[in-house]
């Protein structure tokens, strides 16, 4: 009797009502935990965007003779405004670092971030941002020599960077147009000084 019992009983099934609200209960829990990183990734969408300037030049005289300077990290008392240069690292790309020491007593500190004798690339970054001598932050540059015709070079200085101020409604003096009016104007003068310096030789 208890047999026959056992097999006139239907087996289990769930409810599909159970099944959609165990889905719906899922579903409103991930809503919530997405609902925590949103304002997150809001707020990194805003802000400063990176910038970027490319100036070039053309100077008489074969690479070699330009990467002798370039490469030269701790002796670029050819930047203009440089009164002296305090040095370390052995121009090891990031362990040298050099202190600018300006003519009006400010000094700006860079680190080597490459040099490539090869190819002739020399990189650096400025650490420290002083947006009343430069409105931009976390500059970074990379210098290129590449051979030009008639045994001239071609120098590329290619930088990156971020305005004077970092998060959004900027001031005037800190906007963007003036932070790349500043390193055009800073890189011009750095090559414009570089040729002067090589040509001179």
């Amino acid at each position: 009797m208890l047999r026959t019992l056992l097999r006139m009983r239907k087996p289990f099934t769930r409810s599909p009502w159970v099944d959609i609200a165990a889905t719906r209960r899922l579903i409103l829990g991930a809503a919530a935990g997405l609902s925590v990183f949103l304002p997150i990734a809001a707020f990194a969408a805003h802000g400063a965007s990176p910038l970027k300037v490319v100036e070039t030049t053309i100077v008489d005289a074969p690479p070699g003779k330009v990467w002798a300077v370039v490469s030269d990290f701790a002796h670029a008392d050819w930047l203009p405004g440089v009164a002296r240069i305090e040095a370390s690292g052995d121009d090891v790309p990031d362990q040298a670092r050099r202190r600018l020491i300006m003519a009006d007593g400010g000094v700006i500190e860079e680190l080597l971030t490459k040099r490539d004798a090869e190819r002739m690339l020399l990189g650096l970054h400025r650490e420290g941002d002083d947006v009343k001598r430069l409105p931009a932050t976390n500059y970074t540059a990379l210098i290129t020599l590449r051979p030009a015709e008639d045994g001239k070079t071609q120098v590329e200085w290619k930088a990156r960077f971020y305005r004077g101020y970092p998060n959004n409604d900027p001031p005037p003096e800190l906007n963007d147009d003036v932070a790349i009016a500043a390193v055009t104007a800073m890189q011009r003068a750095y090559l414009a000084a570089l040729k002067a310096k090589v040509e001179e030789r």
